[in-house]
């Protein structure tokens, strides 16, 4: 099961770049709340017009799965492993509440006895 939870505040600025294929990226970074923080890189494609508005501070929850790119830089291949959205909610916390809880019952719901 590939299923990943995040809340917390967006650090950094958020970066955009139009892709080849006419789609827009979305990349920013999370960083968790409590004791043991961390900053969790997230990356959204879509269409421009869907594209969720984050900025710098804003609290967020982000629904998804972890996912890994290899790609080729300074002549050997490197890894980023991130969070692939499925849903983002920006600063409703009412809402990022009952989204986490709905997609942690489906989960459970889907999980193999």
């Amino acid at each position: 099961m590939n299923f990943c939870v995040v809340q917390g505040l967006v650090v950094g600025e958020p970066r955009i770049a139009e892709l080849p294929s006419g789609e827009t990226a979305l990349s920013f970074d999370v960083q968790t709340h409590g004791e043991n923080r961390a900053s969790v890189p997230v990356e959204w494609t879509g269409s421009a017009s869907s594209m969720p508005t984050v900025q710098t501070d804003y609290a967020v929850a982000v629904v998804g799965t972890v996912a890994r790119r290899f790609y080729r830089a300074g002549g050997s291949i490197q890894t980023r492993v991130y969070i692939s959205p499925e849903t983002i909610v920006v600063r409703q916390p009412k809402r990022q509440e009952r989204i986490i809880r709905s997609k942690l019952e489906q989960v459970l719901a889907e999980r193999p006895e």
